[in-house]
């Protein structure tokens, strides 16, 4: 049953795996097609997991923190993974809401996915060391006839150090190759990072993706390791296509992860985010309009089918905190947030699952949060403001403060309550104000908002707030 279903009828608990036993599981779908991939023998393999899909061993790489296997599908496959190290006294397999049927059988965990979807393992209620699945697709993406192709084949691993892409040319790392660099693209039309590969920035005192002042972009299918620095930067174009793009951006002892954004859309118009994955340690998918020198209003911009963890930092789904020039019709749709913020960070700081950070002049408007589901928020839930701050709002700007007025909640689940609540806060009680704002059945756990509960739930200061 889809979550929003199940929010509409309240039911919302939903089972952690934890059956134990050696029943066989169904086997329809034991007939589905399924590619893995063939690495180069110098791709060291995760010692924590084994993974069969429909009984084919695909291939896990480790990362400092998480591991992940990608693989190919064109129907429901049988995942079974099986931890190396440790015997399984429990397992989740993420997002929650997504139900996956699992069990554990003779010591592993045992699931079902499809194609297109990407889940999270974790075993004995870990949230450390866990296991990324991704299933693309059968059909790995094909260039168009008039592109030049970079190609880095399956079974390879390749220093491109920095690619720049020219007019017309597509980067295209295919299913088990190992493009190691980064890509940074200025002034080109007509330019796209396709594959099932994997795009390793790690170590790269850059960002491991950059498209700035480009139109008609493509990011599809491939999977960015990333340590450093901002992801993935997409400022100042236009016509942008991101899908299927799954980034996991771990920590260094230079940042601590920090700064290691999963995407940033900054100053762009005409962008489409769908069924992608980021697991990083600040802000997963972000719009700014205003930072250094890199200025532009954002508009007609949509988020659709995308998992966010933000680990210890940063927000999941966010528009801020930069936003000295306007931001007008942005939506988050279908999306899912399966942790957020972290446990061992010594203050909260503004942090949510949802958040608008307005702290510079632009106005942002015409906003719409629809079908969101939070499933674990360890500071706020959902938090919008307008405030000044610390941060970069542009090269020689002075502090102004900006407005929110149109920003619509609909259809937004809490598995359960956030562990700070919620905050809405405008700047002062008059030009300042959060205005417009609307809650359309939120839910915390079994319970639904409305006027009674509100002020247990949410603070609200300086907001015309209507709830619904």
């Amino acid at each position: 049953m889809n979550i929003f279903c199940l929010m509409l009828s309240g039911l919302l608990a939903l089972p952690s795996c934890n059956v134990q036993g050696g029943a066989k599981l169904p086997t329809e779908d034991d007939n589905s097609n399924v590619r893995v991939y063939e690495y180069a023998p110098s791709v060291i393999p995760s010692t924590l997991y084994d993974v069969k899909v429909n009984e084919q061993w695909s291939f896990v790489l480790p990362t400092d923190e998480h591991h992940l296997t990608v693989f190919s599908c064109d129907g429901p496959v049988k995942v079974e993974v099986n931890p190396l190290a440790e015997n399984i006294s429990s397992a989740r397999v993420l997002p929650l809401s997504s139900e996956y049927d699992c069990k554990i059988v003779d010591g592993k965990v045992v699931f079902h996915m499809e194609p297109g979807e990407r889940a999270v393992v974790e075993i004995n209620g870990s949230e450390e060391n866990n296991l990324f699945v991704f299933a693309n697709p059968l059909d790995e993406p094909v260039p168009s006839s008039d592109q030049e192709i970079i190609r880095v084949k399956e079974g390879t691993v390749v220093d491109l150090g920095t690619v720049s892409l020219k007019d017309g040319q597509t980067l295209l790392v295919e299913g088990g190759a190992v493009c190691k660099g980064a890509v940074k693209t200025v002034d080109a039309s007509n330019v796209s990072v396709e594959g099932y590969g994997i795009l390793d920035s790690r170590g790269v005192e850059a960002r491991g993706i950059t498209f700035d002042k480009c139109s008609n972009v493509r990011i599809d299918g491939v999977t960015l390791l990333n340590n450093v620095n901002w992801s993935t930067f997409i400022s100042q174009s236009s016509d942008v296509e991101i899908s299927n793009y799954k980034v996991v951006a771990t920590a260094t002892e230079k940042n601590n992860g920090n700064e290691n954004d999963v995407l940033d859309i900054l100053g762009c118009t005409d962008v489409s985010v769908k069924g992608c994955f980021g697991y990083c340690h600040d802000d997963v998918f972000c719009i700014k309009s205003h930072k250094w020198s890199y200025q532009g209003e954002v508009r007609n911009v949509v988020f659709d089918d995308c998992i966010a963890w933000n680990y210890l930092s940063g927000n999941s789904f966010v528009i801020g905190a930069e936003l000295n020039q306007n931001v007008s019709n942005v939506t988050y749709r279908n999306c899912v947030s399966i942790h957020s913020a972290g446990a061992t960070d010594p203050y909260p700081f503004f942090r949510g699952g949802v958040s608008i950070h307005n702290c510079a002049a632009g106005l942002v408007s015409d906003i719409l949060f629809e079908n969101i589901v939070l499933e674990d928020c360890k500071e706020y839930g959902i938090y919008i403001d307008i405030r000044k701050s610390s941060y970069d709002i542009g090269t020689g700007v002075e502090y102004a403060p900006g407005t929110i007025d149109g920003v619509t909640l609909r259809n937004v689940a809490f598995l359960k309550n956030a562990k700070l609540g919620n905050m809405f806060s405008g700047y002062d009680d008059s030009e300042h104000k959060i205005r417009n704002l609307v809650l359309d059945n939120i839910n915390i756990g079994d319970i639904k908002i409305d006027e009674t509960n509100f002020i247990s739930y949410f603070k609200s200061y300086r907001t015309d707030y209507i709830i619904k």
